[in-house]
């Protein structure tokens, strides 16, 4: 039997460890988490999956307290604490870890640990934290740098003192925000046995988690989220099996196959207008891109595919050069572009629509847009203003409005008209349809498909597997960083591979 590491003694549970009732959080006209209802018990690993965008960790900060609830209540071994701060209700039990570690880099591993187990310690000796630290160090693998500077620590040591603070808390419920993002597959197995061992430290667990072998082997049940709503819940088994889960995840739930469009096949003798080789990217500690490889001809449309966290939107941003390789190359329009300024790219002809829309609110339609078009002259600015308003009339009509004023679908229209703006020879459309209506996502994508038609290449990142290759010649699917699956779009939609690489395989906890 393992040796307790908390003080805190855990009650028989006559409530649930956590209950929370319609919990709903709001962001202007967005509804993040929409009104969700679920219970964890004593003794129970939940775990919480969904596609990106869907809410997830909206839901950990909600319990934490970390972000104000909108509407609903969070109570804790049956005490309401909704209108309680962090402070407090770590003080009560709840103890997190978060997505991207946030040691104090300067300190070493055992002051981090220090600084916690204070806080929580109530009349505890300093003599009996330090000694309780120093055990949860050794029971989290990281005796051997208690005096090692924080930010030092390569990530999976970063991952395991991010677990071992939140320990340090002597939490009743345990929060988990994607600790295995970014580790790669020895590291993922290293954590899932810590996890597994701490589940007699604590009264509950919740994990939110894309890297499905940590949800298939250490939680009971499991919740899928999407668009804020609780769609299923169940064994890990049933759900992780349940088609209709699969299909939240491959974005077939909500979209029906569009109608086949004609294919673009590159000329076998003509260089790629964008060639990635080799490529790997290592930033914060997370190796996020490993070895990719992947080609888009001129006038093609490719889609970059993968669950959330695959790596789709690193890689993005190393094409256009906002994050640098660790080693590879990137040539674009017959020039070297790794390791140059990201206004070279453009200047080559790139245009790059990010994730998050990124106008400026305080701006006019018109003067965003203009702003694209800076050095362009002003008869050219005026001809490129006017093919975008072709494409979205819309945006013609509310050209004297304020970039704040106008709704989420109506933001992504003047994003991807500010990046047409640039009269580019590729544009990379990084999740356009993230927080999206599905009838919103589908104007987007009959635009889209105007645009391809004048000529212009993309590089189409998606999570939506139907959407993207609706519009896509061929496709490339990521998964832990690397290329799993690349080909013509029915080639990748009927790939026996194709589920696992989103939502893994049934029974897989096994």
């Amino acid at each position: 039997m393992p040796k307790r590491l908390f003080a805190r003694p855990v009650a028989p549970a006559i409530a649930p460890t956590l209950d929370v009732r319609g919990l709903t959080c709001r962001y202007g006209g967005l509804t993040a988490v929409d009104g969700v209802t679920l219970s964890v018990a004593a003794g129970e690993a939940l775990g919480v999956i969904g596609p990106n965008g869907a809410g997830k960790s909206t839901f950990i900060g909600l319990i934490s307290g970390a972000i104000s609830a909108s509407a609903g209540t969070v109570h804790l071994g049956g005490r309401d604490v909704t209108r309680l701060g962090p402070p407090t209700r770590s003080h009560l039990g709840i103890g997190r870890t978060h997505q991207i570690p946030r040691p104090f880099g300067r300190m070493t591993v055992l002051e981090n640990l220090l600084l916690a187990g204070r806080h929580a310690g109530g009349r505890e000796s300093l003599a009996a934290t330090r000694a309780r630290c120093r055990e949860i160090l050794d029971r989290t693998g990281l005796d051997d740098v208690a005096f090692a500077q924080a930010g030092q620590l390569p990530l999976l040591r970063r991952k395991r003192l991010e677990l071992a603070r939140a320990l340090a808390l002597r939490p009743r419920l345990l929060l988990l925000d994607e600790i295995g993002a970014g580790l790669v597959e020895h590291e993922i197995a290293d954590i899932v046995e810590l996890i597994r061992a701490l589940r007699a430290e604590v009264e509950a667990i919740v994990l939110v988690e894309h890297v499905m072998e940590v949800i298939t082997r250490c939680c009971d049940r499991t919740v899928v989220l999407d668009f804020g709503k609780l769609i299923a819940e169940g064994p890990t088994s049933e759900v992780i099996a349940d088609p209709a889960v699969a299909a939240v995840y491959l974005g077939t739930a909500t979209t029906a196959p569009a109608a086949p469009r004609p294919r673009r096949s590159p000329d076998p003798g003509t260089a790629p207008l964008l060639a990635v080789r080799d490529a790997h990217v290592t930033y914060g500690g997370v190796r996020a891109i490993r070895g990719v490889d992947l080609n888009v001809a001129a006038g093609e449309v490719v889609a970059l595919l993968g669950a959330n966290g695959a790596g789709k939107t690193t890689l993005a941003r190393a094409v256009n050069g906002l994050v640098p390789l660790s080693s590879g190359r990137i040539d674009f329009a017959g020039h070297r572009v790794d390791g140059g300024p990201t206004d070279h790219v453009a200047r080559l002809g790139m245009a790059h629509c990010m994730e998050g829309r990124r106008i400026f609110g305080t701006l006019t339609v018109e003067e965003n847009l203009l702003l694209a078009a800076d050095g362009s002259g002003r008869k050219e600015a005026a001809r490129r203003l006017s093919s975008v308003y072709d494409v979205f009339p819309l945006l013609a009509d509310r050209r004297s409005q304020s970039g704040t004023s106008l709704s989420g679908g109506q933001q992504q229209m003047l994003a991807i008209g500010r990046a047409l703006m640039s009269a580019p020879k590729l544009v990379i459309f990084d999740e356009i349809s993230l927080g999206l209506a599905p009838v919103t996502v589908d104007r987007l994508y009959e635009a889209l498909d105007r645009i391809r038609q004048t000529g212009v290449a993309m590089l189409l990142v998606e999570q939506n597997l139907d959407q993207g290759l609706s519009l896509a010649d061929r496709a490339y699917v990521l998964t832990h960083g690397r290329v799993a699956l690349e080909g013509t779009p029915q080639h990748v939609r009927n790939h026996p591979a194709l589920r696992s690489l989103y939502v893994g395989e049934p029974g897989a906890e096994e």
